[in-house]
């Protein structure tokens, strides 16, 4: 770690919509659930060309239980999705709880997610099954492991002998490093946004945040002042945080692709750019439901249609920064964001290809 850096605990800045904080146990658990997931994942390698998806069972409908299952959502994320033929990473809740998808949808859980997702109760309900999200909820009364079931089956017996006191506050480096991509400004936004995957592109881009910014010493990515009353500001830092999380999971498959091709690391991201980029808008969009954040409704988005220059953007942060009821145009699929915001894409291939020099930085 960085001379001087010390571990931060974001999680408690995090309000409820009315403003309301949420209780120490919820926080503990997103402390807990974190730390446990991303070490249980942490070998799991899923490449672009691969024909795989990730299932997790969480066994059981405890507080802590359903914080492991926010935390695999904000994490299982990989490159091989495609929404013309999904790829989700499938959780499994298991509850006999006959209210359980109101509970899922609470602010501290799953929030808006199960609303937009493919979402089956029982066998018996199925929603959104053409949803442009990558993740897929189950929920079932009871779960039978066998050997078929290719599943990482979490207990909470499990999750509970995993504590330790050195989880309840955050390594946020790769936040703060994260955050810093969009200082850049000019460098992407002055690109066209025609070829959005095609790596050569950022190579300038690359070289000014590889050389200059990430060569700066590294502060806190927590300023208490601010955040004590800037929910803006620390949903921002928090998405730093989830972003960052995923990082060694597609470094992870970048290295597999270079494997199976027989080429380069460095190949291999430039390969794996646009996948990764469709990969990291549909983390964003789940990040953002969990979040409480909403797409623009029919009426919204009329509104948005009619507007140009300053005054839409204008009202698209108007509507980013409504404190009890959020809602963001990204909110949508790959597809419909290429047509109604692409330069926001850039960002996301940028980001892919600067991970290499985030995570060498950090080792």
């Amino acid at each position: 770690m960085s001379k001087g850096f010390k571990k931060e605990k974001p999680f408690e800045y995090l309000r409820r919509k009315n403003g309301e904080r949420f209780s120490d146990e919820t926080v503990r658990n997103w402390y807990v659930a974190r730390a446990y997931v991303l070490d249980k994942l942490k070998d799991v390698a899923i490449c672009q060309e691969s024909g795989e998806h990730l299932q997790v069972v969480v066994n059981g409908d405890s507080p802590l239980m359903l914080s492991v299952a926010r935390q695999v959502a904000l994490s299982a994320h990989f490159a091989n999705f495609d929404e013309t033929c999904p790829l989700r990473s499938v959780i499994t809740i298991v509850s006999k709880n006959k209210q359980i998808t109101e509970v899922i949808e609470q602010e501290e859980y799953l929030c808006n997610l199960p609303l937009l997702c493919k979402l089956s109760v029982y066998e018996s309900i199925t929603k959104n099954e053409d949803s442009h999200i990558d993740i897929e909820l189950r929920v079932v009364e009871n779960w039978q492991e066998n050997s078929t079931n290719e599943a990482i089956v979490i207990s909470e017996d499990e999750v509970r002998a995993f504590c330790n006191k050195d989880i309840y506050c955050i390594d946020t480096r790769k936040a703060v490093l994260t955050q810093r991509m969009y200082s850049l400004g000019s460098w992407i936004d002055n690109l066209p946004a025609e070829n959005i995957h095609n790596a050569e592109r950022y190579a300038m881009a690359l070289n000014i945040f590889q050389h200059n910014l990430l060569r700066k010493p590294i502060n806190p990515l927590v300023n208490a002042k601010k955040w004590e009353t800037d929910m803006t500001t620390v949903r921002n830092g928090l998405s730093s945080i989830f972003c960052g999380d995923c990082f060694e999971s597609r470094a992870a498959g970048v290295k597999q692709h270079a494997k199976n091709q027989g080429i380069t690391e460095k190949e291999a991201w430039n390969d794996c750019v646009e996948g990764l980029s469709k990969s990291e808008h549909a983390r964003w969009v789940v990040e953002k439901l969990i979040m409480g954040f909403r797409p623009l409704n029919e009426k919204e988005r009329m509104k948005d249609e009619v507007l140009f220059g300053a005054e839409k953007r204008q009202y698209r942060n108007k509507l980013k920064k409504n404190a009890l009821d959020p809602a963001h145009i990204d909110l949508c699929s790959f597809a419909e964001l290429r047509r109604i915001n692409p330069s926001d894409l850039k960002y996301d291939s940028f980001l892919m290809l600067a991970i290499p020099g985030i995570l060498g930085k950090l080792s």
